[in-house]
């Protein structure tokens, strides 16, 4: 009988995290995708194979937050179903204590826990950057895909771009506005023709327009003509470089990011902080060594929430958990945003290294797993 209510608690609960996982990956993804490639795809910059190809590489980036979600969620909606439906009550009333009711919820949060550690460690930060490397190989070989006719391009930070005609690899009848800071143009480019290219060095995409006019504006008042401080003058040929923190991201010239390193990246970036510590003498811990501390306790930590908001949804569900999928959703998703919020708040010391911003990235697990066995414990004995 023990059996075979634990496979019937133990088959709801995975049924219900089974399909909230797919829910959370599907959201998730479709979040990353709209942001990053879509627009890319439907513009014809990316081939179907390739968005295909992205799409699949992100699913361990967004499967390393939608496990511990999925998990409370299946929780949440298995054990407030239960509840509602008087089920928890007639097994506790048949002998089963509550420890015995969340027995199934923590085994499956312990494996989930695993493999998050798994997925946080080693391929979700690898996932992002295989991301960031196929995009960027994407644009190389094919950067005139990034330039379309006859119509109005502002993917660039601080150009607006338009292309009369192509022909080939010849772009013909090129516009060019120059933006300040504040969205003025100050120069106007007007070319007869124009080349394409990818620096590898620079990751920009270099415009070469040929037989040009370009109009030079005050910088002072662009927008004021009425100065006569406009300049127009004629060149053969001038280079424009595009930037592409719109498509790669604003760090994508630094190298890896600490956030997309994994395990063995950042272990190294540890130690070699540590080293150049004991060169110069030094007795604090380096802001640098401190970075590489925290990121890895961030990622542990993260992958440690499965357990600990798994643990909290088994008390708030029997207590306050309802029949209705979505209301037990809502509350699943109040709780994962309470303690993201406390995660994002530990991050804002990471310049800090003498707050030991390593060691508080723990603190929301603490606080959630000690309302946890407090409320466990309560339950247990009414």
């Amino acid at each position: 009988m023990l059996q075979l209510l634990h496979r019937h608690v133990f088959q709801e609960i995975l049924i219900a995290t089974f399909l909230a996982m797919a829910l959370f990956v599907f959201v998730l993804l479709t979040g990353n995708a709209l942001r990053d490639m879509v627009g890319l795809f439907s513009a014809g910059k990316l081939d179907a194979l390739t968005f295909l190809h992205l799409i699949g590489l992100l699913i361990p980036y967004v499967a390393a937050y939608a496990l511990p979600l999925a998990i409370l969620t299946g929780t949440m909606v298995a054990l407030g179903r239960l509840s509602s439906q008087r089920e928890i009550i007639a097994m506790r009333s048949s002998g089963w204590s509550l420890y015995q009711v969340a027995a199934p919820v923590i085994c499956i949060a312990f494996f989930g826990m695993v493999a998050s550690v798994v997925v946080n460690l080693h391929f979700a930060p690898r996932a992002k950057v295989a991301v960031r490397t196929m995009l960027t190989q994407a644009i190389t070989e094919n950067p005139l895909d990034f330039i379309e006719e006859k119509r109005f391009i502002n993917e660039f930070p601080g150009y607006v771009i338009y292309m009369g005609t192509r022909e080939g690899d010849q772009l013909k009848d090129f516009w060019v506005w120059e933006l300040d800071e504040q969205k003025q143009v100050k120069r106007f480019v007007r070319a007869a023709s124009g080349q394409l290219g990818f620096s590898s060095e620079s990751s920009e995409l270099i415009l070469r327009v040929f037989n040009a006019t370009a109009e030079i504006r005050d910088a002072s008042s662009p927008e004021d003509f009425s100065t006569g401080q406009i300049q127009t003058i004629f060149f053969e040929q001038t280079d424009f470089a595009l930037p592409l923190d719109q498509v790669l991201g604003k760090g994508h010239k630094r190298g890896t990011k600490i956030s997309n390193m994994d395990f063995s990246q950042l272990i190294t970036l540890r130690e070699q902080a540590r080293a150049d510590e004991i060169n110069r003498g030094d007795k604090a811990i380096s802001p640098e060594r401190m970075r590489a501390q925290t990121q890895i306790q961030k990622n542990c930590a993260m992958a440690f929430s499965t357990f600990s908001l798994a643990l909290f949804g088994v008390p708030l569900a029997i207590r306050v958990g309802r029949k209705e999928t979505y209301a037990n959703l809502a509350l699943a998703l109040v709780i994962s945003l309470t303690y993201y919020f406390l995660m994002v708040v530990v991050t804002w010391l990471e310049g800090n290294p003498a707050l030991r911003p390593d060691l508080l990235v723990w603190v929301p697990n603490l606080l959630f797993q000690s309302a946890a066995l407090f409320l466990i414990v309560r339950s247990a004995r009414h």
